[in-house]
């Protein structure tokens, strides 16, 4: 049963830096540091708010996972998917860690990592309208 709408903020904003696990803060630190090129030009193109002024953030820890990318405006996570996410398990993985996100009222968008690298203006443009759509402007 989906949670009412201000039970789903409030639990949202409780989350904060001092609830997260330290393993989780370290790994998300680790992972800023080594990005990969997908990663690196996505983060050129979404930082300082260079997207339609949406604000977005780059391995944000939510919720016991840590999002590629997240813009809190519209509630909205960007993941850059390499080829382990072609497996099955990890597939089976990604769909319940999307749909646990979802009970929160965080939405997950994916990208291939070859798809942001080629198609780099199809990706933001994908972007731009979901964080729109769900932003509250």
């Amino acid at each position: 049963m989906a949670k009412p709408e201000d039970e789903v903020n409030r639990e949202v904003e409780i989350w904060s830096r001092d609830k997260t696990p330290d393993v989780i803060l370290g790994h998300a630190r680790e992972m800023r540091k080594n990005p990969t090129k997908a990663e690196q030009l996505l983060w050129r193109a979404l930082r300082g708010r260079n997207l339609s002024n949406f604000k977005f953030r780059r391995q944000q820890p939510m919720k016991g996972y840590i999002l590629d990318f997240y813009c809190e405006a519209a509630r909205l996570g960007v993941e850059a998917d390499g080829e382990i996410h072609l497996g099955e398990q990890q597939k089976r993985y990604d769909q319940e860690r999307t749909e646990y996100l979802a009970e929160y009222g965080i939405k997950i968008i994916r990208f291939t990592n070859d798809h942001i690298i080629k198609a780099m203006t199809e990706v933001l443009m994908a972007i731009e309208v979901e964080a729109t759509k769900r932003s509250k402007r």
